[in-house]
């Protein structure tokens, strides 16, 4: 008695099995006799031979426990994938007469078990120049190979017709099953969908063959190793060395699709091979709402879908759920912002003009074929107050009631505010918040992947097999270790909002009872290394552990030389010798929180502002400049963290006019903001302490927990 398997994405080879043989039909099918091998040809040239079983890929032609690396499994899924002009599985591998022909002529030639994997190189040359293709290299092919053991497989390029009439590029990534039906997650960004970004030119056969390369070393090779660029479209130093995430700003196709999932990750027009202008307003955000409708009709779609990313790939998110297209279900925004103006260019009215000079050259040189639609660095960095441009960049999440799976980073300053404004204003039950590391990018491809998918399958299939946490948080404990956090609200319940005060003798106090006066001065501009930035206050050591976690804020009096002042605000916890404790993941030196404020900007929106959590207005109208005998009170925003302080350990908390600090070794924040003593004279800034002119830091401390390990539980 026969059956009937499938041998995936393949058809017109000969096969025998027992009694039985045939050719593959153009529905992949052949017939074998249970129990038996199954041996498949082309023109005379024995493939290999599996047992017979329902499905059966290039792999299954060696024995089981055969490396993707093996030279005989590469030599044959080579010859074989490079009889298709396809560079993934978008159109199948077809054995027809001519091939077939063609191989015959040459079979004297062909070794597939030579020990060499380039040993194939000069008949393979001479096959692909008699049928008008190109081979596919080595690395392209470990590439397959890896997926296939990983259980997938990717199809390359696929045009996704959009409402105007024009297209978009698009990779889908498929579960081996054929024939199946998978819920679809789907990810737009402006960076390129391959390793590590951008994408090679499809009319370059050389430019395919580099970002392959890419992609096969990035995968086996180990972090810390530099890989060889093609050239100035891929992001380079730390973003080459990294191996949490395949590229910037999505998910992992091997973190998810090996669950079940088909993952969609979109170049929206004017990115990578996608033709078009960038930013076109309203554009990406019509064409990703199409890419979900068009995905939800695919033969290879449950119907169901979820938008995932991080940074720009979470930010896109929130229109496109706004729209609700056909099939969406949720999505999950991992580091995002909701608030351009706050979040993105302007936190606490001090430009990020560094950090977004750099970004649009990165997203130029990733798309060097198309241009912009107009000079949105030039224009963002014109408009130093909050108005209607940047609220119509703004997210609207008190409109959204999808599902959603929310995270926001510590310390980074962007990506971490506009999960919790978020988390409080959707009007959904059904939303979920992760407070995680500095480092974000591979946290939902490594550390968080598990939470996402019992998300995923709670809202894309209907499992509620789990007790989804609703809150998680990364508490830091120092010295490269952290545990996680299950709560079931923000802020964590029994948050008590206690208050350090700043004392005449530079010490912080608990008691508010202040009787001497003193002021503070320090520099408008940064000193050198082993030099203190502004002025530092420090705790007495604590008598019992305590833990931080949420909004912290600070309240100051202060007045400069200068029309205006940048008030950056850090607090570290530092040990019985005096050293700074590294809250840092990798053990760099990083502090519990931190938070800046431009003094002209000091004015609050009394509705709007909470008690943990001041909310400047940013207006034109509230703009004021300090004048020279002007002592005014400041309340600097500080974005959520968690850490613990130690029995011992005391608080060092900061108060300086940029964000470095170079008498702590090793602390190298980013880049990214312009800061008003790096842009005029310098002047001097004062802090004032005294009776009548109070300053202290708010600090969120939670319920102690104890004997958490250092992992995600």
């Amino acid at each position: 008695m026969s059956a009937q398997g499938i041998f995936l994405d393949v058809f017109g080879l000969s096969y025998r099995s027992g009694a039985l043989s045939g050719t593959i039909s153009s529905d992949y099918q052949f017939s074998y006799e249970p129990g038996y091998n199954v041996t498949f040809s082309i023109g005379g040239l024995v493939l290999g031979q599996s047992i017979g079983k329902p499905l059966i890929t290039v792999s299954d032609l060696l024995p089981g426990s055969t490396s993707i690396s093996d030279p005989r499994l590469i030599n044959r899924a080579r010859l074989l994938y490079s009889l298709t002009p396809a560079q993934g599985f978008e159109q199948p591998i077809v054995i027809d007469e001519r091939v077939s022909n063609v191989i015959k002529n040459h079979v004297s030639e062909i070794n597939l078990d030579a020990p060499d994997v380039s040993g194939l190189d000069g008949v393979l040359l001479k096959i692909c120049s008699e049928l008008k293709l190109s081979p596919k290299t080595v690395s392209h092919t470990r590439n397959h190979l890896r997926r296939e053991a990983a259980g997938f497989k990717v199809m390359r390029d696929i045009q996704i017709p959009v409402r105007d009439g024009s297209f978009i590029f698009a990779d889908v990534y498929l579960p081996l099953g054929h024939g199946k039906r998978y819920p679809v997650l789907l990810s737009c960004t402006i960076y390129g969908r391959r390793i590590i970004c951008s994408g090679p030119n499809l009319e370059d056969e050389s430019d395919i063959a580099a970002f392959e390369r890419v992609e096969d070393e990035w995968h086996s090779t180990t972090a810390g190793v530099d890989i060889e660029l093609p050239d100035n479209r891929i992001w380079n130093a730390g973003w080459i060395r990294q191996r949490g995430f395949e590229n910037i700003a999505t998910f992992n196709t091997y973190s998810y699709v090996p669950h079940g999932y088909v993952m969609v990750k979109i170049d929206p027009r004017g990115v990578s091979q996608t033709p078009g202008v960038r930013g076109v307003p309203g554009q990406v955000e019509s064409d990703f709402f199409d890419a979900v409708e068009w995905a939800a009709e695919q033969n290879w779609s449950n119907g169901s879908s979820a938008l995932v990313g991080s940074s720009y790939g979470a930010n896109l998110q929130w229109p496109v759920a706004n729209m609700k297209p056909k099939g969406l279900k949720c999505f999950v925004p991992y580091a995002s912002d909701t608030d351009i103006y706050r979040e993105a260019t302007y936190p606490g009215g001090i430009p990020n003009t560094v950090y977004l000079a750099d970004w649009f050259d990165r997203v130029r040189r990733a798309s060097p074929k198309w241009s912009e639609h107009f000079d949105l660095l030039g224009l963002v960095t014109q408009q130093p107050f909050d108005n209607d441009l940047f609220r119509s960049l703004s997210m609207r999440p008190e409109e959204i009631d999808l599902p959603c799976f929310m995270a926001a980073t510590q310390i980074f300053i962007i990506h971490g505010r506009g999960a919790y404004e978020a988390f409080r204003k959707m009007p959904t039950e059904h939303k979920y918040l992760q407070l995680v590391d500095r480092d974000y990018y591979p946290w939902p491809s490594n550390e968080a992947t598990g939470k996402i998918i019992q998300f995923l399958d709670r809202y894309l299939r209907g499992i509620d097999y789990v007790n989804l946490e609703r809150v998680g948080i990364q508490m830091r404990l120092g010295n490269r270790e952290w545990y996680w956090r299950k709560e079931k609200d923000f802020p964590l319940p029994g948050t008590q909002y206690l208050k350090w005060y700043l004392r005449a003798d530079s010490s912080l106090s608990r008691d508010r009872e202040i009787e001497l006066t003193e002021e503070f001065k320090y520099t408008t501009k940064a000193g050198p290394i082993g030099q203190k930035c502004g002025v530092s206050f420090h705790s007495s050591p604590f008598e019992e552990n305590v833990e931080f976690a949420g909004h912290f804020s600070a309240t100051l009096t202060i007045s400069s030389s200068m029309p205006d002042a940048d008030v950056v605000v850090t607090l570290w916890a530092i040990d019985e010798q005096d050293q700074i404790i590294p809250y840092g993941s990798k053990g760099e030196p990083e502090p519990i929180a931190k938070g800046f404020l431009r003094a002209s900007h000091r004015r609050l929106d009394s509705v709007k502002s909470r008690p943990e959590r001041p909310w400047h207005t940013h207006k034109q109208e509230d703009y004021a400049p300090l004048g020279q005998d002007d002592v005014v009170t400041v309340e600097v925003e500080i974005f959520p963290a968690a850490a613990r302080v130690n029995q011992g350990w005391r608080l060092r908390l900061d108060i300086a006019p940029a964000e470095v600090q170079p008498d702590v070794l090793g602390y190298n924040p980013l880049a990214m903001r312009r800061f008003y003593g790096e842009e005029h004279e310098a002047g001097t800034n004062t802090v004032h302490v005294g009776p009548d002119r109070l300053g202290y830091i708010t600090c969120p401390v939670v319920p102690l927990r104890q004997g958490y390990p250092n992992v995600m539980l």
